[in-house]
């Protein structure tokens, strides 16, 4: 199990997380025949260039044995906390296949969190079953066999508790509107021949198709065929880069814009466009909360933004990569373990103690910005090269 960064962007800009499904990993299931990978095209893709790319991987070959889909899960959680991926403002799942499943789990299990958090929720499957496969039923003899677990837990609803739990629990926490969740279904076109004794789609519409309006049902496309493009010509790509620009649009954008003013009655900010300063204010806001009834309002306010250092506050993070120097720094800044980079930016003193905890997108792109404020971009490189 790993999770692999293929690109960081914009620490103020959504996680577009890749998962993959049974029998498959985060290498094979969205590279195409001609060598195409569709996470890198993600990243190359201009209008999309803002937005990290991340690929997980989990156990799921025909020797997992008994690694559940909880495990599985499991592994995802931890490594989107590790990764700082879920102190993110937004994350979009693509999901291919059982990875749409592990998906739903994840964010049934960490609702509560990801709702305190207030991170906005889009998800991308791709022939994703909601109730099941008959391509786990095909494959059951040798799941039970092989003692594959993850197998067995694709049978059909019908007979299978769990998965059945899971779409109601889904829908629940769908509807109920308290974790904001988007989606996108496409399903598969053709169906599947092995060795003409099975033919037939792996998930089929009704099963594919459950969640989010308006289905699309990719021309030509298989069970597996349908996650791996050749280039960003593709409609599963123009579906996607669509999918999350009105995402972003109508509820990245407007969710942050609302989230700031509400929470800053000392000084409300109308616009999310300096992305550091809506988040000195709320820094600021909730500080206050917590001062006593003696503390006098001015003084409070001062401390609070000397802390912020307010030179910092009228920069943004994508101002200072526009240098491509810089970019490149920041790029291999965030390639550095965890553990390096909180060194560095404390050793240079560009967070706080009290700034630690703060989710990691929020942290350095503070540290970040402090950096070029201060002139200290060329000791940070410095320290870069120490660790590398």
């Amino acid at each position: 199990m790993k999770g692999d960064w293929v690109k960081h962007g914009s620490p103020t800009a959504p996680v577009v997380v890749f998962i993959h499904g049974v029998l498959s990993s985060g290498e094979s299931c969205w590279r195409h025949e001609s060598g195409a990978y569709w996470p890198d095209i993600v990243a190359a893709d201009p209008e999309m260039s803002d937005l990290s790319v991340y690929v997980f991987t989990y156990r799921t070959g025909f020797f997992s044995g008994g690694y559940h889909l909880s495990d599985a899960v499991d592994a995802l959680k931890e490594h989107l906390a590790l990764d700082g991926i879920t102190g993110s403002a937004g994350i979009v799942f693509v999901c291919h296949s059982m990875g749409g499943i592990v998906a739903r789990r994840y964010l049934v299990s960490r609702a509560t969190e990801l709702i305190e958090r207030q991170v906005q929720v889009a998800i991308f499957l791709l022939a994703s079953p909601s109730l099941g496969a008959d391509y786990a039923d095909w494959l059951k003899p040798l799941a039970k066999f092989l003692g594959h677990s993850q197998g067995d837990a694709l049978r059909f609803a019908r007979s299978n508790i769990w998965l059945t739990d899971l779409d109601r629990d889904f829908l629940n926490l769908k509807e109920q509107g308290r974790l904001s969740i988007v989606g996108k279904e496409l399903i598969e076109d053709r169906f599947i021949a092995v060795r003409w004794l099975w033919r037939k789609q792996v998930v089929e519409p009704f099963s594919g198709a459950r969640y989010f309006g308006e289905p699309y049902k990719v021309p030509e496309s298989d069970h597996f065929s349908i996650a791996k493009i050749d280039d960003e010509h593709a409609i599963q790509h123009r579906q996607l880069k669509r999918f999350v620009a009105e995402w972003r649009r109508t509820n990245i954008t407007a969710t942050t814009s609302s989230k700031s003013t509400e929470r800053n009655p000392v000084n409300p900010v109308e616009t999310d466009e300096d992305s550091l300063s809506v988040f000195v204010n709320d820094t600021a806001a909730e500080e206050l909360q917590g001062l006593g009834p003696d503390t006098g309002s001015s003084q409070a306010s001062i401390s609070v933004v000397d802390g912020a250092i307010s030179p910092t506050s009228h920069v943004s993070l994508e101002v200072i990569m526009s240098d491509p120097t810089i970019r490149h720094l920041i790029d291999r800044f965030w390639d550095l373990d965890a553990s390096d980079r909180r060194e560095i930016a404390l050793e240079l003193g560009l967070i706080s103690e009290g700034e630690v905890d703060l989710p990691e997108p929020q942290r350095y792109n503070i540290a970040l910005i402090r950096a070029s404020e201060r002139n200290l971009l060329d000791r940070l490189e410095q320290l870069v090269d120490e660790r590398e």
